[in-house]
């Protein structure tokens, strides 16, 4: 079986608009309600500070990582229980995460630990992203 979600539009700084792939989730013990932004092209899920601390992360190591941009930025690696899905199709898994120094970043949804849940399908002509669960690999417990 497969579900899908639309993209949702979203208002830039400039006044414009942008359809982006936000997808509904329940995070952490605090099950807490959110929109995340996925992106294939993030190695690992970004949580924002500000989110983190709501939720009471427990950190482990401290690394350094960059973006798009190059820059680099200290982040604190963690896991989360994420709640994922749509119908009757409910998935319960831990992914893992960084946490950047940096306040104001919005939650991205990166490849590990998720994408190895699904086949995720970015279907950009209709605005819509679909996933169908397959079986999951082993578990990371180290990021890189």
């Amino acid at each position: 079986m497969s579900f899908s979600f639309k993209y949702k539009s979203v208002q830039l700084k400039s006044g414009g608009y942008i359809f982006r792939p936000l997808i509904p989730l329940i995070i952490g013990k605090e099950r807490i309600n959110i929109f995340g932004m996925l992106d294939s092209g993030s190695d690992i899920t970004i949580i924002p500070k500000e989110l983190a601390e709501v939720m009471k992360i427990e950190y482990g190591d401290e690394n350094e990582v960059s973006g798009i941009s190059g820059a680099t930025v200290k982040a604190r690696e963690g896991k989360i229980s994420i709640q994922f899905g749509k119908g009757r199709e409910i998935y319960n898994f831990e992914i893992p995460i960084l946490v950047p120094e940096k306040e104001g970043l919005n939650l991205i949804i990166g490849r590990l630990g998720f994408f190895t849940q699904f086949k995720i399908t970015f279907l950009e002509a209709e605005k819509r992203i679909e996933f169908k669960k397959v079986h999951s690999p082993m578990q990371h417990s180290r990021f890189y």
